[in-house]
């Protein structure tokens, strides 16, 4: 057996949660959230969203097979740190270990830990700041990080040729985004997230993805005064992030959940037609319904659980949004028709496309 080295999680309450890594941790803080998948684990620690985060996995068992590059959904995992229960070596021929792949990043991979205990203690309180270190060392004061400007790419780039062009404005898209985009025949153009409106509109799109990403929505001005000022010009696809900004851009407002949703199990209904579905989501924020009484949107999905908006509709222009993942990545395709439903609505709007 390799050796391993003494960890402790010490969160913002004073509770201390102790594991074990297979090498030496250096101190790092981040706020400690949980997932339900029970696999895609390489696709959620690859997602950006998680960024600044530290990731329990509640599935006790974590590298069944390994690490799956080409199914990734950005070339780097973007966790703070991983905990789980157990780990396991996968016995897939030339398989890519998480712990080897993790170092790779210097992101520490804690087992032995009591993972189910610190996930019912989480939802009890809520998430909270945690620091692993290897001793009981307290977490200092939360800072304020902007994690979209770390996410988002530096620069505007092209994927894929077709008679439809997209656009993604890029807060920390999953790859997934794009790829369910390339199958459609799409062209697509992603931009950093501080793009100018007027530069998006030059680029004469047929329409607009809003993509997921870490982090608070309120505190990202830029993109919200981005997507106002393209609102009613470009047909707009929010998803999670992308979704709670698009909301903001119209007048709403959001609030932090208690200990977020994260998981390719949330139960979903489209109000509008009564349909169920289960998705892959991953946020900790949602938008306050009671917000959208003084704008032009609609409530168009809900979450079957703890009944807050999963999903908006504008009353006067083409633009939606939902919370959840259409494309997966982990987890149901339930909801990948949704794409197909956008390039419809953009395919068909009539309005303006320049500034």
């Amino acid at each position: 057996m390799p050796e391993t080295y003494a960890v402790c999680l010490t969160l913002e309450d004073g509770t201390q949660w102790k594991g074990r890594s297979f090498r030496p941790v250096t101190s790092r803080e981040g706020e400690v959230v949980f997932t339900t998948s029970q696999s895609g684990y390489p696709q959620s620690i690859s997602d950006p969203s998680y960024c600044g985060q530290i990731l329990i996995f509640a599935f006790p068992l974590v590298n069944i097979y390994g690490v799956d590059r080409e199914n990734l959904e950005s070339p780097r995992p973007w966790t703070t740190g991983v905990l789980t229960q157990h780990i396991r070596r996968s016995p897939l021929e030339n398989s890519l270990q998480l712990e080897d792949w993790l170092r790779e990043w210097d992101i520490p991979l804690v087992t032995s830990m009591d993972c189910r205990g610190l996930i019912l203690h989480l939802r009890s309180r809520g998430t909270l700041w945690g620091r692993l270190a290897a001793k009981a060392e307290a977490p200092e004061e939360i800072p304020f990080t902007d994690h979209v400007a770390r996410v988002s790419p530096e620069k505007i780039f092209r994927q894929g040729k077709g008679k439809r062009r997209l656009g993604i404005l890029d807060c920390g898209m999953k790859e997934g985004i794009a790829r369910s985009l390339l199958r459609r025949g799409c062209e697509v153009v992603r931009f950093p997230s501080n793009t100018p409106a007027e530069s998006i509109l030059a680029e004469n799109l047929s329409g607009m993805i809003l993509s997921n990403g870490p982090g608070d929505p309120s505190v990202l001005s830029g993109e919200i005064a981005t997507v106002r000022k393209l609102l009613g010009k470009l047909p707009l696809f929010g998803i999670c992030l992308g979704t709670q900004i698009l909301s903001l851009a119209c007048g709403g407002s959001t609030f932090k959940l208690p200990y977020g949703h994260r998981g390719a199990n949330q139960p979903v209904q489209d109000v509008l037609t009564g349909q169920g579905y289960v998705t892959s989501q991953n946020h900790g924020y949602a938008i306050e319904e009671t917000s959208l009484k003084e704008t032009q949107l609609e409530v168009w999905f809900r979450h079957l659980g703890d009944g807050t908006v999963e999903g908006i509709r504008h009353r006067d222009f083409p633009a939606l949004g939902v919370q959840f993942h259409p494309e997966a990545c982990p987890g149901p395709r339930d909801a990948d028709h949704l794409f197909d439903v956008f390039l419809d609505v953009a395919a068909n709007w009539k309005g303006a496309t320049q500034a």
